[in-house]
């Protein structure tokens, strides 16, 4: 007797890798961290280290500079580590710009690593980095960041804005390099949503194109020139600063006060008059504020009478609105205002106070965190990853939060009103 059989095949697609992050994200220069090597070699022979530490013993101002700068405090940040214990928080991106070398990472990342699973951007496939260097993690925003590249055969090379020939390390004459490492973490786009609730929304070279500033560059700014030795006992000339002041608001308490020492100074002009506060971006090339979409100027107006009794108060709030978005139904972060003076925009505000004559005090604050937002950041305790990469600080944040610099006034001032 003969038996047919029935064989039926299924065909099971295999599988697709996870995109790399080219893939997810586009061609982007923050998704690879920035390949500095650990040493840059000697013009004699041999190589030295790129630790800051290492670099401040012939750069004493440099390094002065850069130890007050917020460059310096790019890891050990309270707010920063607050932020990267978020449970939709792609720590690996974040850590690009705030250790942005390839030494600083205990995994090697780069463009084409890819996503650990293609339904999430948490974590990433990684080998083991044989350069990391704990210490330099530390370093936050380093020397390397911005000055150690590799040379043609692979060894390491200072870029400099000189090149004159006399150091006892390589180094390479291109200041057109050095101007383009700020944009890549300050100004990587504004279209960029990296997840529902986290838009890596930063556009300051793009304000700055288009306004009247267009043609100068991050440095002209925010790296005037003193005149001091670029090494120990060298001659005395003009060298850039390394504080970069930007808004003036330090990351310890201690630094708002030297704020003035690190070359703050306020890109707004306020004038007043008996009803009205003219507010004029009169030194910054972009927008006030700029960078964090969070940040925004606090234009308080307070009328009193003689014996100081607050008679009416109001106040203006000039920045970016935000709807944040929603992880649990992936309504994606949008922007829903922006306010913000551009270069050069004058503004005249009237406020609301009423009661005629009396002193209208006013009073303009930066503010890079509100009260509110520090309190929910002051309950976050620091998981071993993050309490790692700070060890010294407390894992709970309520103490460290309580104390953390949210804002500087920028304008203090007062004017008699005309009583009619």
């Amino acid at each position: 007797m003969l038996v047919l059989i029935s064989l039926s095949c299924t065909f099971v697609e295999p599988a697709a890798e996870p995109p790399t992050l080219r893939e997810r994200f586009g061609d982007h220069a923050f998704l690879t961290p920035i390949d500095a090597p650990p040493t840059v070699a000697l013009v004699a022979g041999g190589e030295l280290d790129t630790r800051a530490s290492t670099c401040g013993g012939c750069h004493a101002e440099h390094y002065r500079d850069w130890s007050q700068s917020t460059h310096a405090a790019a890891v050990h940040d309270v707010q920063f580590l607050a932020e990267l214990a978020k449970p939709d928080q792609p720590r690996w991106l974040c850590l690009n710009c705030h250790a942005p070398t390839a030494p600083q990472r205990a995994e090697t990342i780069t463009a084409d690593t890819r996503l650990a699973s293609a339904d999430s951007i948490l974590a990433l496939q990684t080998t083991p980095n044989p350069t990391y260097d704990r210490l330099r993690t530390a370093e936050g925003v380093t020397c390397a960041s911005c000055h150690v590249r590799r040379d043609t055969d692979g060894a390491g090379t200072v870029v400099g804005p000189r090149g004159s020939g006399r150091a006892p390390h390589r180094v390479r004459h291109d200041p057109t390099a050095l101007d383009a490492v700020c944009v890549s973490c300050h100004s990587p786009g504004t279209d960029i949503v990296i997840t529902p609730t986290f838009p890596c929304w930063f556009g300051t070279a793009e304000e700055l194109a288009a306004g009247p500033a267009a043609g100068t560059t991050c440095v002209d700014c925010h790296m005037p020139s003193a005149e001091r030795a670029i090494v120990v006992d060298g001659a005395v000339q003009p060298i850039r600063r390394h504080t970069w002041a930007g808004s003036g608001i330090a990351k310890t308490t201690a630094g708002l006060t030297t704020a003035a020492e690190r070359g703050f100074v306020s890109g707004l002009d306020v004038a007043l008059a008996s009803t009205t506060v003219t507010l004029t971006n009169a030194r910054a090339g972009h927008a006030l504020p700029t960078g964090d979409p969070e940040r925004f100027l606090l234009v308080e107006a307070t009328l009193r009478d003689d014996a100081g009794t607050v008679l009416a108060a109001d106040s203006l709030r000039i920045g970016q609105s935000w709807d944040w978005g929603d992880e649990a139904t992936a309504r994606p972060a949008r922007r829903t205002d922006d306010n913000r003076l551009g270069p050069g925009e004058i503004r005249v505000w009237t406020p609301r106070l009423s009661g005629g004559g009396g002193k209208m005090a006013v009073r303009v604050t930066s503010v890079r965190l509100t009260a509110d937002n520090a309190a929910e950041m002051g309950k976050v305790t620091l998981d071993a990853e993050l309490h790692a990469l700070w060890p010294e600080l407390p894992s709970s944040l309520s103490a460290p939060m309580a104390g953390y610099p949210r804002s500087i006034v920028v304008f203090e001032g007062a004017i008699v009103r005309d009583p009619t």
